[in-house]
Formats: structure tokens, sequence, C-alpha cells
């Protein structure tokens, strides 16, 4: 795992990759092509803005599958992807109904799911770096 040091792990391209996804399986990407005008044009947004964004972008991955999904999976051993895998839309779904992103509502949503103790806190605490 590595430490964040304020530069985005989410690039366009992976955002590229999304519009993809969408546009082949949901429709219209619109919300991603704005997504990725406001994070990577200019000056870009305030951070809390940016953060909320890369939540956003996160959602869409779980659901739709992708580069950034991948990302995500990278930091995680093989049997937490395959948990991640298969609670990817029940998680998108709660985190969806989050207000604010923190470790100790995911962990427990997660461990709702069935999962183990260990394994919630290794996926939050990668969920939370990949947006942070």
């Amino acid at each position: 795992m590595t430490i964040s040091t304020g530069e985005s792990v989410i690039t366009a391209a992976d955002i590229d990759d999304l519009i993809t996804r969408v546009r082949q399986t949901a429709g219209d990407p619109g919300h991603l092509e704005s997504a990725k005008a406001a994070l990577f044009s200019g000056t870009g947004p305030d951070p809390d803005a940016a953060r909320r964004i890369r939540q956003r972008l996160l959602v869409t991955a779980l659901r739709h599958g992708g580069a950034l999904l991948a990302k995500l999976l990278g930091r995680l051993s093989p049997r937490e992807t395959a948990m991640v895998r298969r609670y990817a839309h029940r998680l998108a779904g709660f985190l969806d109904t989050l207000e604010v992103w923190a470790a100790q509502p995911i962990i427990l949503a997660l461990m709702g799911f069935g999962l183990p103790y260990g394994e919630a806190e290794a996926i939050t605490v990668a969920v939370l770096l990949l947006v942070w």
C-alpha cells in the first residue's frame, strides 16, 4: 500500500475507461465527462470537491469495473480482491448513502455483508487511500 502525497491516483485514462464502460452498459456518461473536466482542467476543484468527485468515480468503478477498480484491487490480497468482487455492488450502494466517508462505517458495513474484521479493515483502507 502506498502513502498518498497529495496527487490523485485516479488518472484521466481511468475516467476515459469508465466513460466507455458506462456508455456500453448504462447509457449517458455525462456525469463522468464532467468529473474528468473538473479534475483535469485548469486549477481543478478545491480539495473537498475533488475528493467527492473521486468518491463518485470509485462508486461507478465498483458498479462497472475497469482500470479504476483494478487500481483498488491491486492494493489488496487475493482473498480481499475476491471479497470486493463478490460485494462490489452492495459496497457501491452503501457508499452512495454516506455523507462522510470514514473508516468505521465502511468497516461495519463490510462486516455486515459477512466479511471478517481484518479483510473489512484492509478493504476500507484501500478505498479511503484511493479517494483521499
